[in-house]
């Protein structure tokens, strides 16, 4: 008995022995998982790190340079909303940045400015950016910045950044380019001369004060004060169109293509459009002197003979069926009546330097219907048919 007592005690101690094993290999198994758990939700914590950061931003040079110009625009403006700054410069109808040299650029490429636009120019060495910012003719600020304290600055703007440089681009493409009337000017002068010499010196001194140009149904007509000098010339795709005029009826067609004319005008774009400018002015002025010389009350078709001469000496002096440069004065207009009972004028004029001979300024009537018309004369009997030249009374002296 007591033999086999002592063999229950050992069996129960080996059991109790096994079931500790089990239970401290359990307890040992148990941070495992936990450990294997808190690794899993690390790399998901990392991921989301990444995740969640943003981009690294890189501004190309023209929107850095864009950047210090928008800068130097708040500071002139005493402004700080970057966006409102844009918009007032996204108006500037000649906003450009220019690379004349390496590492320098423009933004606004004359210091002379017109409106109180910025001017800038821009010296980028590594990150290091020197600006000089000018008002009109006058010294805005002198400045340096750094690369990165703008980039970091205008992250959120890029957008805004590439606006400003679209901008940029469309006008530096326009300015490398010639406009339709630039064009249209152009075939104009080479009508004239052949050679850059001769172009130079035409568009410096051989257009007349009276020198006028007008947009009349898709076509530029462009005139010097005479009949002989006037064109109607039309740009069309790739065409240029000039309907010359030869004396007092005959005309000549003669063609260019826009890229001839670009190739030999372009370095003139500035001198084109001066001439335009004075052109468009002086003829401005033709149109409104028509219209202010017109008296509402007159009725044309109860004119006056002194009234119908009035009407035919202004509109031989402004219409340019006459040459200014040489004209000296009206000795005469003959006045009758026609086989169809209009009144029928017969001007005559002297040149400059001519004290004794006078000659034909041609042959006009006063219409039916009151209308002022010219007689297209006929080279081989001499008369022809008649053409409305006039509609509106001019009454100025």
């Amino acid at each position: 008995m007591k033999k086999l007592a002592t063999g229950l005690v050992g069996l129960v101690g080996l059991v109790g022995l096994a079931t500790l094993l089990l239970i401290l290999s359990g307890c040992t198994k148990k941070p495992e998982a936990t450990k294997h758990s808190s690794s899993k939700e690390s790399v998901k914590t990392s991921q989301t790190s990444t995740n969640n950061s943003k981009p690294k931003v890189t501004l190309t040079t023209k929107e850095l340079v864009a950047t210090i110009y928008i800068e130097s625009y708040m500071a002139q403006h005493s402004t700080k909303d970057i966006p409102t700054a844009v918009n007032e410069i996204l108006k500037q109808p000649e906003f450009m940045i220019t690379t004349p040299l390496n590492n320098t650029f423009l933004a606004n490429e004359h210091i002379v400015l017109v409106g109180g636009d910025l001017g800038t120019t821009i010296t980028i060495t590594d990150d290091k950016i020197h600006v000089q910012s000018y008002n009109g003719n006058e010294q805005f600020s002198d400045k340096y910045y750094s690369a990165k304290e703008l980039t970091s600055k205008y992250t959120t703007h890029v957008d805004l950044l590439k606006k400003v440089v679209t901008l940029s681009d469309k006008h530096v493409a326009e300015r490398n380019s010639l406009t339709n009337e630039e064009l249209a000017l152009s075939a104009y002068v080479k009508n004239y001369v052949t050679t850059n010499t001769e172009i130079s010196s035409f568009l410096s001194e051989g257009l007349s004060k009276d020198f006028s140009v007008g947009l009349q149904d898709n076509s530029y007509h462009f005139s010097q004060g005479t009949g002989s000098s006037s064109e109607e010339i039309t740009v069309s795709d790739n065409r240029v169109t000039c309907i010359v005029h030869n004396g007092a009826t005959q005309t000549d067609t003669v063609n260019f293509t826009k890229e001839e004319l670009s190739k030999l005008f372009l370095q003139y774009k500035q001198q084109l459009d001066n001439l335009l400018s004075i052109g468009k002015d002086n003829y401005t002025k033709f149109v409104d002197s028509q219209t202010t010389a017109t008296s509402s009350t007159v009725d044309t078709t109860k004119l006056s003979e002194e009234q119908t001469k009035t009407w035919v000496k202004n509109y031989l002096l402004q219409s340019g069926d006459i040459d200014k440069t040489t004209f000296d004065e009206f000795t005469s207009i003959g006045t009758s009546l026609d086989d169809e009972n209009c009144l029928l004028l017969s001007p005559r004029g002297r040149s400059k330097g001519n004290t004794t001979n006078d000659s034909s300024l041609g042959y006009f009537r006063i219409n039916s219907d009151g209308e002022l018309q010219k007689q297209n004369l006929s080279e081989v009997d001499g008369y022809g048919d008649w053409k409305t030249v006039s509609t509106t009374y001019l009454g100025s002296e």
